[in-house]
């Protein structure tokens, strides 16, 4: 009886922390390694792996030093969502709010900036779009595959 209560335990637990496949390969067209065309950014995300996309970014000075770096998972389910984790603290949560063929855009009123993540892709380029709920003080990045 213990053990069975285990294995019912572990199931449970298995059922809560793995996603919905919907945004595994319904986001796929943003994995690989993206960077701006000054180089000053660079974003990565994995292949689609159980639900989950991983990510980083890194941003680099005038220098080409380091300055930055946030790390990202994107939970797949539905709605999917993204846990930004910048300096390497977090989460800071950002749920799915629409979705249509390569563009996904992530909101979180709450939280002070930024409030709404918007990625696009067109082809070989993809952009990154942060900025409030209402769209302003916004922030885009152009990226091509590096």
């Amino acid at each position: 009886m213990k053990h069975a209560l285990i294995a019912f335990s572990l199931l449970a637990t298995s059922a809560v922390l793995a996603p919905a496949a919907h945004a595994d390969e319904g986001l796929k067209w943003m994995t690989g390694c993206w960077r701006t065309a000054d180089k000053s950014y660079k974003e990565v995300w994995s292949k689609p792996e159980s639900g989950f996309l991983f990510g980083y970014s890194l941003t680099y000075d005038e220098t080409g030093a380091l300055s930055f770096f946030e790390q990202a998972r994107i939970d797949g389910g539905a709605p999917a969502v993204f846990n930004a984790y910048p300096g390497g603290f977090g989460p800071s949560e950002f749920t799915e709010e629409s979705r249509a063929k390569n563009t996904v855009t992530f909101a979180n009123s709450a939280h002070d900036y930024p409030q709404k993540i918007v990625y696009t892709r067109k082809g070989g380029r993809m952009s990154a779009t942060i900025s409030l709920a209402n769209g302003a003080r916004a922030q885009t990045w152009d990226f091509k595959k590096c």
